[in-house]
């Protein structure tokens, strides 16, 4: 194996400029990526994320056996349905560093091999570009391109069985003028070969093609959601040594008992033994982190769901209130014309009443009171002015005789 060009959990690697974690010194992470100590996040679970990551300088004269063997194991999921998926993962072999574009959230000038797992189309595209990425822009890059049915390379997160387990891997074997690309859909150790491509004459011809390459991955969603884990990248100079790798797996050894020599043989079996367990024990550490990934992407997608469930019934009431409101405005403002219509008319019907009206009854009773035709309220005042003229005569006759008899 390529250490420089590999990585395999767990991750404890810090970036030294974000001091945050990353899968090996030797990769940078970009975009959304979040690495995790048992696998690296590409793509949060929301639409419009882009992530990736990238071997920071090429393979060189490790390469040397001319056919080299890449091993991507990663996790498509999501609970969004079928009809909704977009874009995924790519796994790229290729001469450039990572630029961001369309292709999957990386750039489609390249030169070299983009394997491209589509989990709309639900296919697994492999496409070979000799473009540099200083070449004439007005200049039709040369590609070579195959793809195969993948049906099931995307998890749906919604089923109770889906856990840590679940992955998938795709395996590449690139020699100088060729590269195969092999999927084990659901890791269960069983390949099958997806495609072969023939490189183009420019890629081809370059005699430095395999040493100048850089390996890459790169994810990205559309307006799904859905995440794209990587948990290993497996980079080894020589294939068949890669397929020995493959095809040992893991083997329990136990020691022959308290009674068996301890030689070479034995110690040999306690050291597998004990990578074993160190094996389990990373494996339950995969197990928790992934649990953990996931509760936190529940909590945060419950609290999304609740926000916009509160939000929806403020809406709701807000409306309902308008709705009364408007039509309690509309009964009372129709109540009360109704009742001022009935009072103008009664009245008008008691005003203008020919008997018993206001007018009528005001006249009836002011003539029949106060009439300046009747003579008898008369007599009093003539009484009481026949009254004074007789007091002012006896006063005057008074008079006269006080001052006669002085």
């Amino acid at each position: 194996m390529l250490p420089f060009h590999s990585f395999v959990a767990p991750f404890v690697a810090m970036a030294p400029n974000t001091m945050r974690r990353t899968v090996s010194d030797e990769w940078t992470a970009y975009g959304d990526t979040e690495v995790l100590q048992s696998f690296a996040r590409l793509t949060p679970e929301k639409g419009k994320s882009v992530g990736a990551l990238w071997s920071n300088f090429p393979v060189g004269d490790a390469a040397a056996s001319d056919r080299l063997s890449v091993v991507l194991k990663f996790r498509i999921s999501g609970r969004a349905p079928a009809e909704q998926r977009g874009e995924g993962v790519a796994l790229w072999l290729a001469a450039n560093g990572f630029t961001r574009g369309p292709s999957f959230g990386s750039t489609e000038i390249f030169h070299g091999v983009g394997i491209l797992f589509d989990t709309r189309l639900r296919k697994v595209r492999v496409v070979a570009s000799d473009r540099f990425p200083g070449d004439d822009p007005r200049r039709e890059p040369n590609l070579v391109a195959a793809d195969c049915e993948a049906g099931s390379l995307r998890y749906d997160a919604n089923r109770d069985d889906f856990g840590h387990a679940n992955a998938s891997r795709a395996r590449v074997v690139a020699t100088s003028k060729r590269v195969r690309v092999l999927i084990d859909e659901r890791n269960r150790n069983r390949w099958r070969v997806c495609a072969d491509v023939d490189l183009p004459d420019r890629v081809a011809e370059s005699a430095t093609w395999l040493s100048s390459l850089r390996i890459g991955v790169s994810g990205a969603t559309g307006a799904s959601a859905d995440v794209h884990d990587v948990l290993s990248l497996e980079t080894f100079a020589d294939s068949r040594a890669h397929d020995r790798h493959l095809n040992s797996g893991w083997r329990k050894f136990l020691p022959g008992g308290d009674a068996a020599p301890v030689d070479d043989a034995r110690l040999a079996k306690i050291e597998d033994m004990v990578n074993w367990m160190t094996f389990k024990l990373e494996h339950l550490n995969h197990v928790f982190e992934h649990s953990t990934a996931a509760f936190a992407n529940a909590v945060d997608r419950g609290g999304d769901e609740f926000g916009l469930l509160v939000a929806d019934e403020a809406d709701r009431l807000a409306a309902l209130e308008r709705v009364v409101d408007e039509r309690l405005k509309e009964k009372i403002e129709d109540r009360f014309e109704k009742l001022q219509g009935e009072f103008d008319a009664l009245f008008e019907e008691k005003l203008n009443h020919a008997h018993t009206g206001l007018a009528a009854s005001l006249e009836r009773n002011l003539h029949a009171e106060v009439s300046p035709f009747d003579g008898a309220w008369r007599t009093p005042f003539q009484v009481l002015l026949l009254a004074h003229v007789a007091f002012a005569a006896f006063a005057l006759v008074a008079f006269y005789n006080v001052k006669t008899f002085i």
